[in-house]
């Protein structure tokens, strides 16, 4: 075998597949909108054979459907996918939950209230970006200090879906002061030990997601290719 090499930067693909990662999880590319290697070659300023390579990476992600002899296609999911998805989400962080309470309670809730001033600022500023990235920095520090690599590396497989369909949701100024409203609930029976009392409230906050989907899906806010919808 060959020497490692320690300071080997990341590989054109791996690069690539964090641009078009990000522009997925920020909204820019939509969800079952079509992408074209030849066009993302051309505004990445690289070649073919990068962007191929990151798709498939981000189709073991199931951010990407690759269709052949159709093309490539951010996720889309139908109102099934995104209730199993939030199954998931419930099993997983309230889990985390419990485990980062036993573990680092202290700073699992420093990172929490610091979730939550980042995502008012956010709102207050009228910054949807900001504050769909501090929700998802709420979710995360449960995960963050849970002390169980396997649960990280599980809520790992959809993190990427859930930001995507979390940008897509969080637009409304209510439903982000709802959101809010229910982490600082979280928070507080967080901190007060009340762990019923959080699983139940991040439960409930959780599971919101697929009905905000459901109503933006019959509200025709959800766009995408049929045959992909078809499909994925």
């Amino acid at each position: 075998m060959r020497p490692l090499e320690l300071n080997r930067r990341p590989s054109l693909a791996v690069v690539v597949a964090e641009k078009i990662r990000g522009a997925i999880v920020s909204g820019e590319l939509g969800l079952g909108e079509a992408v074209s290697e030849d066009k993302l070659a051309v505004t990445l300023g690289v070649s073919r054979t990068p962007v191929r390579e990151a798709l498939t990476s981000l189709q073991l992600q199931g951010l990407i459907n690759i269709q052949p002899q159709r093309g490539s296609f951010v996720f889309h999911p139908t109102e099934s996918d995104v209730a199993e998805l939030c199954e998931f989400r419930v099993m997983t962080e309230t889990r985390a939950m419990w485990l980062a309470h036993s573990r680092d309670r202290e700073l699992t809730l420093q990172q929490l209230q610091m979730a939550e001033d980042a995502m008012e600022a956010a709102v207050a500023a009228g910054d949807d970006q900001a504050s769909a990235q501090a929700d998802a920095a709420f979710h995360d520090a449960l995960f963050a200090n849970c002390g169980n690599q396997f649960l990280v590396q599980a809520y790992g497989l959809i993190s990427g879906r859930i930001s995507a369909i979390r940008v897509l949701l969080l637009h409304p100024t209510a439903i982000r002061s709802r959101s809010i409203e229910e982490h600082c609930e979280i928070t507080e029976a967080f901190g007060a030990s009340n762990l019923i009392r959080a699983e139940a409230v991040l439960g409930a906050h959780i599971m919101k997601m697929r009905v905000g989907y459901s109503e933006a899906m019959r509200m025709g806010l959800v766009k995408g290719n049929a045959s992909q919808r078809r499909s994925g």
